[in-house]
């Protein structure tokens, strides 16, 4: 009986150890002071406590050291024509001023008003999303196993929240919600992969690097790339695949030309792209990638990111058209 006791104080006591009380304290910890950032009136103030909880580094961001705080002081402030370029609708008129119109997904319809929507006007299978924040997408590969009311239910949701308070990424804050209905692009008959190219500028001096996703919906990875399709030894969030097993877009030079084109005169942007059947087609502009919270591993890769691209000057512009 006394033995009995022994072990279950015993297991009892591997519960509760010092380490594990004091994780426990800084996940609560850390949990409230995200909140209370979240709550505090000035952008530039919510950036700077954003960065010492995430990446648990004390940096007022001034300095822009590295690619993390450069992307989170842009959180705070930056150039006003980032709305309108991170306007999943607006951005449109620039693209096709840049390098025409045959790199734009087709558009079925946009709307900022849900009450006379008709699903039966759209074709079998389509890309709903929201041009007002990222992440807010659905793909429909075929509408009639989809409840058009479910739809609608989260098109509404999606319009009546803005995607500023999330992150306090304040260049969304002024962006018109809307929904808009894209055709859904397919490769090999599966939905298309899109391909991230981070544009760096340094003295007029570009570098591009090919950020590329693979089993999204099952383990997803994350590789990097050179413009020579040279693996880069870095992490970022996700594991990364087999390099040997990530397949080079056919379309890669094209690619990197359409982004160079569509970054010209911005020190750093993140150009995505589609390819779908041959043909390259536009996704987005992205000038604070995951807000500046992700982690770049190793460590270094951080300050190495920020040393290829030009400070933002803020009392000017990022953009030097």
């Amino acid at each position: 009986m006394l033995r009995s006791v022994k072990i279950k104080d015993r297991a009892v006591m591997s519960v509760f150890t010092p380490r594990k009380a004091w994780s426990k304290v800084r996940r609560h910890a850390g949990r409230f002071f995200w909140k209370k950032a979240r709550e505090v009136r000035s952008d530039y103030v919510a950036a700077v406590l954003f960065h010492i909880i995430h990446h648990k580094r004390f940096s007022l961001l001034v300095g822009q050291n590295t690619f993390s705080e450069r992307i989170m002081l842009r959180n705070a402030k930056p150039d006003p024509r980032f709305s309108i370029l991170s306007d999943k609708y607006e951005v449109r008129e620039f693209v096709q001023g840049m390098i025409g119109p045959d790199h734009l997904i087709p558009v079925y319809k946009v709307v900022d008003d849900l009450k006379d929507l008709d699903f039966t006007s759209l074709p079998d299978a389509f890309v709903m999303k929201a041009t007002h924040g990222s992440r807010w997408v659905k793909l429909v590969e075929d509408k009639h196993k989809e409840n058009p009311e479910d739809l609608k239910a989260l098109a509404a949701s999606w319009l009546s929240q803005s995607y500023y308070p999330a992150f306090r990424e304040s260049h969304y804050k002024s962006i018109k919600p809307r929904i808009i209905f894209e055709r859904l692009l397919l490769q090999d008959g599966l939905p298309a992969n899109d391909y991230k190219i981070h544009c760096f500028r340094k003295n007029g001096k570009l570098t591009q690097i090919v950020q590329v996703h693979s089993d999204r919906f099952g383990h997803h990875k994350l590789n990097l790339f050179t413009s020579d399709w040279m693996p880069l030894d870095i992490r970022l969030v996700h594991e990364r695949a087999p390099a040997e097993t990530v397949k080079k877009p056919a379309q890669l030079d094209e690619m990197l030309d359409i982004a160079d084109r569509l970054s010209t005169g911005i020190n750093y942007v993140r150009v995505d792209l589609y390819e779908s059947s041959g043909q390259v087609f536009f996704g987005e502009l992205t000038f604070t990638p995951g807000a500046g919270l992700m982690r770049l591993q190793p460590p270094d890769a951080d300050r190495q990111w920020a040393a290829l691209f030009d400070k933002d000057n803020h009392s000017g512009s990022a953009l030097v058209m």
